[in-house]
């Protein structure tokens, strides 16, 4: 063999030699791109898992966490962050929570855990705090107390004053149910009229009867308990239904027959007085009302 034939087969082993290792180079190169592509994935994605949601019950503007209004607040912020499509509602954060009601900043706390825990598993990264606590001075809170409970103090002592000068006729003409009937004869009856500074005119029916019990004569001049001296506007006719002359049943308190009524039980009972009625229940409303807020005042003061 020759000197340029073997110089020639060296060559060709030489170029070949090199272009194997030209694409061993190249595939490891690949291969480590891949493998850093892919272990920066996976950094993004652990990175993702690892994000932690930093927001707490006193980012959102509510004082006291007592309704399920103040829960809806925790529900609005996560809408406004969500990664789903759907937006969902407060009954689905309950149920997942397993809180039937906002009552207490305890049971807040939890619904607000289930949300953000909702969040980190759409793979939320981004997000926005909810309005800021609008903060309320300690002294702020105990004058408003102070304030809430004197009127409510005030109210319920006026409505129940008033409750139990209307409440007692009221009774007094449910307690005639069972006295007993006499005939009797209206003497004299009549409207007495007054006007007021608007003008309007008010009527106040008064009659005057005669009766007879155990064979004496007794002189009456009770409508009902509830009805006497009862006035309206809109009965400027109201005696005509109480002519002179007239033959009446008169009921009689058998323990007493100088007491006398025209109308016995429920039908003597002037309905008109019950309007009082609601006023006494606001008042109740209002002690509740007020034991929440001064209980939420409270938990507030202490929980900070």
């Amino acid at each position: 063999m020759s000197f340029d034939g073997q110089s020639n087969k060296r060559q060709q082993r030489q170029d070949e030699s090199m272009s194997n290792n030209f694409w061993e180079e190249q595939l490891s190169d690949d291969g480590s791109k891949d493998e850093a592509e892919k272990s920066s994935r996976q950094r993004i994605d652990s990175s993702r898992h690892n994000v932690k949601i930093d927001v707490t019950l006193d980012d959102f503007p509510v004082n006291n966490w007592d309704s399920d209004n103040d829960g809806q607040e925790i529900v609005d912020w996560y809408n406004d962050n969500r990664m789903a499509v759907d937006e969902k509602t407060l009954e689905f954060f309950k149920s997942g929570s397993s809180v039937k009601s906002i009552y207490s900043r305890s049971q807040a706390q939890k619904l607000l855990d289930f949300t953000i825990h909702t969040l980190e598993q759409e793979g939320c990264t981004v997000w926005n705090k909810p309005q800021e606590t609008i903060e309320i001075h300690p002294g702020a809170s105990i004058i408003g107390l102070l304030g809430g409970w004197t009127f409510a103090g005030l109210w319920c002592t006026v409505s129940f004053i008033a409750l139990f000068f209307v409440g007692g006729p009221v009774l007094a003409d449910i307690g005639t149910s069972d006295w007993n009937a006499t005939d009797g004869v209206i003497t004299e009856s009549g409207v007495d009229t007054s006007s007021d500074g608007e003008g309007g005119t008010t009527y106040c029916l008064w009659v005057e009867y005669q009766y007879t019990y155990d064979n004496e004569t007794y002189d009456g001049d009770v409508l009902s308990f509830s009805k006497d001296n009862s006035c309206s506007s809109w009965s400027e006719d109201a005696d005509e239904d109480y002519p002179a002359g007239k033959e009446i049943t008169v009921y009689v308190n058998p323990d007493n027959p100088y007491d006398a009524v025209l109308e016995t039980g429920i039908s003597g009972v002037d309905f008109t007085v019950c309007c009082i009625l609601p006023f006494p229940l606001i008042g109740i409303v209002l002690i509740i009302s007020m034991l929440r807020n001064t209980f939420g005042t409270v938990s507030s003061l202490f929980n900070k």
